[in-house]
């Protein structure tokens, strides 16, 4: 059974977490290794491990970062709350990787050199028979070096995770929120845990302290694999309260982003019952609450090649019809009837999507738009 902070009790012993290396100790902080691969070289690929645990018993919070190699924010976090300061009040155990995708940290770029597909697909999930590959494929072409490893280390969140954060980053000029991923289930006996899950779910988003943006509709979030991230796995295949956390720019560390990110994970403990306290406001970022449910869309595009120029900032709340752009020729002189970019819907700016060059069908921005879609649904057939 998955520990939550309404069934602790004193009789509850400290378990032991092993991750690769590193084994837990009460009162210390532990550092170690999860085998990734061997290279052609003869050299071994590790991901780095470190274990903080409290000297009271408590749950098991996991936080994950860098499983694209240019998104540094969440690493750096990581690093700063991960001390020995954090053991002084803390009950249960902190599991804490700062890098998933060493080969892509070393080369900052976002897919490590030796893999083609995102690894933040690779996580054991549900298989969909109209994109995933049959039997008969899978043994024509064996799993990847980050499908059998994210696998063994599954297994690792599986048993011992009862909560777990994944720190990404977004863009070039983009703001930091958290995306919230949809609940699905299999049979409808299963929806009512569905829900519940949901609503812990929730709870861990809320406590964080970011804008909230809903992941894809079901069907496009399986297609898109998604279901196979890091916190979409340990959602919706272990069913462990999981989020993602985008923490601005990518290929740097954002400053701003970084203090939210440690106001946001000190949150997270103290809602998990691990640490004393509140939770605190974040303030050194925009935190966008309309009064609508939210997704992820990319929109408006350009109606035609020029040279652009925004009106907005991440993070901005905009009405449809509200100018976010304009477009000129390289003379600076507007163009024609298509000078100006108006947003489609309500909602607010994710991240800005071009530099100063614009091609006609090109995206603008990426924004944060109505969603009225349920939160809760069957896995596609």
């Amino acid at each position: 059974m998955t520990a939550t902070v309404d069934i602790l009790s004193d009789e509850i012993k400290i378990k032991t977490v092993r991750v690769g290396s590193a084994e837990s100790r009460p009162g210390e902080i532990v550092y170690g290794w999860f085998e990734l691969a061997q290279l052609p070289t003869g050299h071994t690929e590790r991901i780095p491990v470190i274990i903080a645990q409290g000297r009271e018993p408590g749950p098991t919070f996991w936080f994950t970062a860098n499983i694209h190699g240019n998104e540094l924010t969440g690493m750096a976090a990581v690093h700063d709350i991960v001390r020995p300061a954090l053991l002084e009040n803390l009950r249960g155990t902190v599991v804490a990787l700062p890098s998933l995708n060493p080969a892509g940290l070393r080369t900052n770029q976002r897919v490590p050199y030796f893999e083609t597909q995102d690894p933040n697909r690779s996580f054991p999930g549900y298989n969909n028979p109209d994109t995933d590959p049959t039997t008969a494929e899978r043994q024509k072409h064996p799993p990847s070096i980050y499908d059998e490893a994210m696998a063994r280390l599954f297994e690792c969140i599986r048993e011992s995770a009862d909560f777990l954060v994944d720190l990404h980053c977004y863009g070039l000029q983009a703001a930091s929120f958290t995306i919230r991923d949809r609940v699905l289930y299999h049979d409808e006996s299963d929806r009512a845990e569905a829900e519940e899950l949901f609503r812990r779910m929730d709870e861990l988003c809320g406590a964080f302290g970011l804008g909230v943006v809903n992941e894809a509709e079901a069907r496009r979030y399986i297609d898109q694999k998604l279901h196979r991230s890091t916190s979409g796995a340990a959602l919706n295949e272990s069913r462990i309260p999981a989020i993602t956390v985008e923490l601005g720019l990518i290929g740097g560390v954002d400053p701003d982003a970084l203090a939210a990110a440690r106001t946001g994970m000190l949150n997270s403990l103290r809602w998990a019952g691990m640490l004393p306290g509140m939770v605190d406001k974040i303030t050194s970022v925009p935190v966008p609450q309309p009064p609508f449910s939210t997704r992820r869309e990319n929109s408006p595009r350009a109606q035609a090649s020029g040279i652009l120029r925004y009106h907005v900032r991440p993070g901005d709340m905009v009405s449809q019809g509200d100018i976010i752009a304009t477009l000129t020729d390289i003379f600076g002189n507007p163009i024609a009837e298509n000078s100006e970019i108006r947003a489609e819907s309500d909602g607010w700016i994710i991240s800005l999507s071009r530099g100063a060059i614009c091609y006609q069908g090109q995206t603008i921005t990426n924004m944060a738009v109505r969603d009225d879609n349920p939160m809760v649904e069957h896995f596609p057939a």
